[in-house]
């Protein structure tokens, strides 16, 4: 932890040097900034939020690949991002349970500390520091156009501002430690633009500072594995309904029970037609 402590402090200070400082704002100062090109090093960065167990579309749409990235003897960094889940109303004393069970969860599934840093987005305050430096480089507008604040806020009647922002704290999350790779499901590749924007704007004003982060996608049909009730919808740990899903703590029987009474539908020939017939495909 210490370690990873480093690191940020490391980061926030060129950010904060770069930002405050009067001599990094003149005009000719920046332009010699841009000059200075950096050789950024491969680093993996991604994070999940501890909002239950993990099912089967967390394991082959993302911890599959973050074991394999770790594998690979990358430089990778895995978060549980208890941060983004409060953005929602919880239970103080069921989060810090449901941090420790995606850490045993994520251990069980081969993602191993000693080749990898493994933390709990919280434990460091620098997150929550760079993101206040980034909002500032960010615009209401930009943030109103990404679709899942839409989607989440449509059913509200009083809109959290956490909601509003925290696709900038997902930006601070990846640049704190100047992450180069960042593997995302589909639902996540505006928030990485909205990142990117970000890098794009502070570069330009202040010099380089921050590599433009590159998106990690699996291909669309290991990264969304279906609700076994909705099958439009992809499999959700924050879903009602507990047979929707398939969980890596469930017994055989239970398994077995929840297959036998997901959704398919009427006609008797096995096709693969993901649009028109997505409950069989």
């Amino acid at each position: 932890m210490m370690a990873l402590r480093k690191r940020c402090y490391i980061t926030l200070f060129s950010c904060f040097k770069r930002f405050c400082s009067s001599s990094a704002v003149g005009n000719e100062n920046v332009k010699k900034l841009h000059k200075k090109a950096i050789k950024w090093e491969k680093r993996v960065f991604s994070g999940i939020q501890p909002s239950g167990v993990l099912h089967l579309g967390n394991y082959f749409g993302a911890v599959q690949k973050w074991v394999e990235l770790q594998n690979e003897g990358n430089d990778v960094l895995y978060s549980i991002v208890d941060l983004h889940s409060i953005t929602v109303p919880q239970n103080p004393e069921e989060l810090r349970s449901k941090i420790l069970l995606m850490t045993a969860s994520l251990i069980a599934c081969g993602i191993d500390p000693s080749k990898s840093v493994l933390f709990q987005q919280s434990k460091v305050h620098q997150h929550t520091e760079l993101a206040w430096v980034l909002s500032c480089n960010a615009t209401m507008a930009r943030l109103s156009h990404l679709p899942q604040f839409k989607e989440k806020s449509a059913s509200m009647k009083e809109v959290p501002l956490g909601l509003y922002i925290y696709p900038v704290l997902m930006a601070a999350d990846i640049l704190l430690y100047r992450a180069t790779h960042v593997p995302v499901g589909e639902d996540q590749v505006q928030h990485l633009q909205l990142a990117t924007d970000i890098v794009r704007t502070f570069n330009h004003h202040y010099g380089e500072t921050f590599p433009y982060p590159e998106l990690i996608m699996e291909d669309s049909a290991r990264n969304r594995v279906k609700s076994l009730r909705e099958p439009l919808k992809k499999m959700s740990k924050s879903h009602t309904d507990p047979k929707s899903r398939i969980e890596l703590t469930d017994t055989p029987d239970e398994i077995v029970e929840k297959v036998k009474k997901s959704v398919t539908d009427f006609t008797s020939e096995v096709t693969y037609e993901p649009e028109k017939r997505p409950g069989v495909s």
